[in-house]
């Protein structure tokens, strides 16, 4: 099976939004990749990724964001990229604690729990549900806070095409 060089060039960005001017939330996010494989039992193990990746590999990616400030970190928003040569695995995007997780097909231009793709069909233009494999980002939009001293971890996983 030919092997895949995966550049690990990933960005995890976070926006918070709406914190008054005097508050001191302190986010920091940590980003962490690890192969996903199975033991002769079925069980799940999580190895470290190497330089070389082979088509059909997963990859788990945690998003830890640690609020060390004094304040609760409101209206956080992680987001996470699908690094090229990889789609998202449908169904493996954690919730820990978020409200929702939307979903982009454009590089995080707009954002839908289900983005829709229109396709020409014999009755004309529709639009469908456009196939996880065609997600560009993905982010966990909070309701909750992140109190002081407090972490989350969003998880979701991708598979080397």
């Amino acid at each position: 099976m030919q092997h895949l060089k995966f550049a690990f060039v990933f960005a995890a960005t976070c926006a918070l939004l709406g914190t008054a001017a005097n508050a001191k939330p302190l986010v920091q996010l940590k980003l962490q990749g690890a192969l996903v494989t199975h033991d002769a039992n079925g069980a799940e193990k999580l190895v470290p990724l190497s330089a070389t990746l082979k088509p059909g590999e997963t990859i788990r990616y945690d998003i830890v964001a640690s609020n060390v400030g004094t304040d609760p970190a409101a209206k956080l928003v992680p987001m996470g990229r699908i690094p090229a040569g990889t789609e998202y695995e449908a169904g493996t995007a954690s919730l820990s604690g978020a409200a929702r997780v939307e979903f982009s097909i454009d590089g995080g231009k707009t954002w839908a729990l289900k983005p829709l793709v229109k396709v020409k069909t014999d009755a004309g233009i529709v639009e469908k549900p456009a196939d996880p494999s065609a997600y560009t980002m993905l982010r966990w939009v909070n309701e909750k806070s992140i109190a002081p001293k407090q972490a989350v971890t969003y998880s979701y996983e991708v598979r080397i095409k």
